[in-house]
C-alpha cells in the first residue's frame, strides 16, 4: 500500500515536470540559463522515475532481479549528487557575468562528485555504500553519508552564491530575484533529512520537483513583470505599483513620478541601426538601476526610450539628489567609454499631491510635461 502511494506521488511529479518542460521548450532560441533549467528538469523526472523502479523491484523475485537492483540503486545514487550539482551550475551561470571564471569553479566543484561516481564501482564488491541481500532488499551502508553531505553541500553552496549575489545587487529588483534560488534547498533539505531519519520513506524528490515548480511560476512572473530588453520593470507593473502608492502614500514624504527619455534616440537608430539603439537603451538602464542602489526608487521602462522612476522619498531635496546622481552616472558613463553616441538623458518630475491630484494619470501628465520641458531647454527636439 505504502510503496502504491509513492509510485502514484512520483507518477504525479513525473507528470507534472513534463508539462512544465514541454511549455519551455516551445521557446525558441533558449538562453544558457533556460537550457540548463530544463536540464536540471530532465534529470529530476529520471530521478522520479528511478526512485519508482527502486520501490517496485525491492524485495521482489525474478530472472537476475538482484543485478537489476543493484544497477538501479547504482543509478539512483549518481543522480542523488548529479542533481544537486545541476543546481550548482545553474546558480553559477545565474549569478555570474564571467563565465570563464564560473566553468573553473565548477570544474573542481565536480570532483567530490567524481570520486562519489567511481566510489559506486567499488561499492559492487565492498558494499560500502549499499547492499542487496540474497533476497533482493535494498541496505544502506555507512558509506551513503557521504553522499547526502555532498547533495546538501552542493544546495548550501548554492544557497550561499544566491545569497552573495543578492547582497552586490545594485537594484533592489535584481536582489528579489535572487530570493527563490537562495530557497531553492529548503523543501529537498526538508524531505532529505525526514528520509536520512526515517529509514523507508522516500519524500526528497518529490520536494525537489516542488522547488523546480515554484521557480518555474516564479520565472513566468518575471517574464509577466519585466520589459523583455532592459529586464526592469514594465509599464504594466508601473502602472499597478502607481495606483498601490498613490492609494496608500507613505506619511511624513513625498511621492515623485520621474520621467526621462534619451535625447536624440531617433537619430542613434536612424544612423546606427536598431541594434544599437538596443544597446543604449540596455546602458541607460543600467545606469538608472545604479543610480537607484540602495533607495526604495521602484524602475521601468515605459516604451521606446522612455523611462520611469517612482520614488517615496523623505522631501524633493532627495528627488533631485537622485536626479543630480543620474546625470552624474550619465556623464561618467560618457567620460569612460569611447561610443560613437554619446548618451543624454532629459529628466521631468512632478509630486503627488492627495488633495489635488484624481489619479496617478494627473501625476504622470505633469511629469511627462516636465520633462519635455527640459528636452526643448537642451535643443534636444522642437516643436512642430
Amino acid at each position: 500500500m505504502v510503496h502504491a502511494l509513492y509510485i502514484e506521488i512520483n507518477s504525479i511529479g513525473i507528470i507534472l515536470l513534463l508539462i512544465l518542460l514541454f511549455n519551455e521548450r516551445q521557446d525558441i532560441g533558449s538562453s544558457t540559463l533556460q537550457r540548463q533549467f530544463n536540464l536540471l528538469i530532465y534529470a529530476t523526472i529520471i530521478m522520479l522515475a528511478v526512485d519508482t523502479a527502486c520501490w517496485l523491484i525491492d524485495g521482489t523475485t525474478f530472472a537476475h532481479a538482484r543485478g537489476f537492483n543493484i544497477a538501479i540503486e547504482t543509478v539512483y545514487y549518481v543522480f542523488n549528487i548529479l542533481i544537486p550539482y545541476l543546481w550548482v551550475v545553474y546558480m553559477e551561470f545565474a549569478a555570474s557575468d564571467e563565465q570563464k571564471v564560473s566553468f573553473r569553479k565548477l570544474r573542481l566543484l565536480a570532483i567530490p562528485m567524481e570520486l562519489l561516481v567511481i566510489l559506486l564501482f567499488v561499492n559492487l564488491k565492498t558494499g560500502t555504500v549499499f547492499v542487496i541481500d540474497a533476497e533482493n532488499v535494498y541496505h544502506r551502508s555507512a558509506g551513503f553519508i557521504a553522499y547526502a553531505v555532498l547533495s546538501y553541500g552542493y544546495l548550501i553552496y548554492a544557497s550561499v552564491r544566491a545569497l552573495l549575489a543578492a547582497r552586490h545587487a545594485s537594484w533592489k529588483d535584481d536582489k528579489r530575484r535572487y530570493y527563490p534560488m537562495i530557497f531553492f534547498m529548503v523543501p529537498p533539505a526538508v524531505g532529505g533529512l525526514i528520509q536520512t531519519f526515517f529509514y523507508g520513506l522516500s519524500l526528497i524528490w518529490v520536494f525537489v520537483s516542488v522547488s523546480i515548480m515554484i521557480m518555474y511560476i516564479y520565472s513566468l512572473k518575471r517574464q509577466i513583470s519585466s520589459d523583455p530588453l532592459t529586464g526592469i520593470n514594465n509599464r504594466r507593473e508601473l502602472v499597478k505599483y502607481l495606483r498601490h502608492e498613490t492609494r496608500e502614500p507613505a506619511a511624513g514624504g513625498v511621492l515623485a513620478l520621474m520621467m526621462m527619455d534619451v535625447d536624440g534616440f531617433k537619430h542613434v537608430n536612424d544612423t546606427c541601426g536598431h541594434y544599437y539603439g538596443d544597446g543604449v537603451l540596455v546602458t541607460v538602464a543600467e545606469i538608472l538601476k545604479q543610480s537607484c542602489k540602495n533607495t526604495s526608487a521602484f524602475l521601468a521602462r515605459h516604451g521606446g526610450d522612455e523611462f520611469c522612476i517612482v520614488y517615496p522619498a523623505k522631501n524633493i531635496k532627495a528627488v533631485e539628489g537622485m536626479i543630480a546622481d543620474i546625470q552624474n552616472n550619465i556623464a561618467q558613463w560618457n567620460d569612460t567609454h569611447t561610443e560613437p553616441v554619446r548618451i543624454g538623458l532629459s529628466i521631468g518630475y512632478s509630486v503627488w499631491d492627495p488633495k489635488t491630484d484624481q489619479s496617478p494619470e494627473d501625476l504622470y501628465q505633469r511629469a511627462d510635461q516636465k520633462m519635455y520641458e527640459a528636452k526643448y531647454a537642451k535643443g534636444a527636439c522642437r516643436l512642430v
